[in-house]
């Protein structure tokens, strides 16, 4: 049991008779999960995985990349000079990757297939063609 300064603290807990703990059972709609839905639920994000080509992986890739290196270039080019023409331009640039990323990723989202199946069908030896797994973020 207890010691009766923690007791002290909880009125009704300290109103109890001896032997009778103040722990509560959980309410009868709570849910019990056993050790079998524990190892599912852990296992649905590996199941989530979508199955891509190198080749979309790579590009999606590559386009993340080039946006972090336009948005730095895009920086340096302001730094202090806000108002020239130049800064601007070095924005739409980022501005243009940026649509072109988003548009792959939207692509790869609503299509029920990879948008390298039509060519894959056709060369299933291309490197581009491997298959890969990926988590969707």
């Amino acid at each position: 049991m207890a010691s009766s300064s923690i007791l002290s603290l909880f009125p009704a807990a300290s109103a109890l008779p001896t032997g009778i703990s103040a722990r509560r059972s959980p309410p009868p709609c709570a849910r019990v999960v056993t050790r079998h839905q524990q190892q599912q639920r852990r296992l649905v994000p590996a199941a989530a995985a979508k199955r891509r080509y190198k080749g979309t992986a790579r590009r999606e890739a590559a386009l993340a990349e080039l946006v972090e290196r336009k948005v730095a270039e895009a920086m340096e080019a302001c730094a202090g000079h806000e108002a020239e023409a130049g800064c601007r331009v070095a924005w739409d640039e980022v501005e243009e990757v940026s649509q072109a990323r988003a548009h792959l990723r939207r692509r790869i989202a609503e299509a029920p297939e990879d948008p390298l199946e039509p060519f894959c069908a056709h060369n299933p030896a291309a490197d581009d063609c491997a298959v890969v797994y990926v988590d969707d973020d």
